[in-house]
């Protein structure tokens, strides 16, 4: 069994600004680099360490663990929003559309769905090697797995809040990331 640790990246320009970045490459603000440099996670403790390929992800990693050469991976990256990548939240609330994104099945046009993500992370995670390995991420990508490992409802998942550089862990063998991925 191995541990899983996910981190998820501090505030960025879209968080701080109310926009959707999904896919989009929004920089850390300052204080999201606050945010990264407080993360308290030893390096020693985890087997491998990755990131996400985007850089909000990335640069949170190369903040918290100065000198650590931390790998990206374009599958941990966040759900991509389509069409709606780069729309401002209150538009979208505006318009009466922001509860399909909260829906498990919800999607915008040209949109990922809170299942698809899953499934999309789940097929990698089943993947890889039974070690000890920290994950620096996004709040859609940590909200739908650990609300899936937790065994949460599928209707409830989407609710979920995930902080900016919250840590989260969880122990997890391989034929459990199968499960989950299966029953998805």
């Amino acid at each position: 069994m191995a541990r899983w640790g996910f981190v998820r990246h501090g505030q960025s320009v879209a968080n701080a600004e109310g926009w959707l970045a999904g896919h989009i490459d929004a920089p850390l603000t300052a204080l999201g680099r606050e945010q990264a440099a407080a993360v308290s996670v030893d390096a020693g403790a985890w087997t491998r360490i990755l990131s996400s390929d985007l850089s909000r992800a990335a640069h949170t990693a190369a903040i918290a663990l100065p000198g650590v050469e931390v790998p990206a991976v374009s599958a941990l990256r966040e759900r991509t929003i389509g069409a709606w990548d780069g729309r401002r939240i209150d538009a979208i609330k505006a318009a009466g559309e922001w509860e399909l994104l909260l829906e498990w099945d919800g999607r915008p046009p040209g949109g990922e769905s809170n299942r698809l993500l899953a499934m999309r992370v789940l097929r990698w995670l089943v993947e890889q090697p039974d070690q000890d390995t920290l994950i620096f991420a996004h709040g859609g990508l940590i909200r739908s797995i650990t609300g899936l490992v937790d065994g949460m409802p599928l209707a409830d998942i989407p609710y979920r809040k995930v902080a900016n550089c919250e840590v989260q862990i969880r122990d997890m063998t391989p034929s459990a990331w199968r499960a989950l991925l299966d029953a998805v």
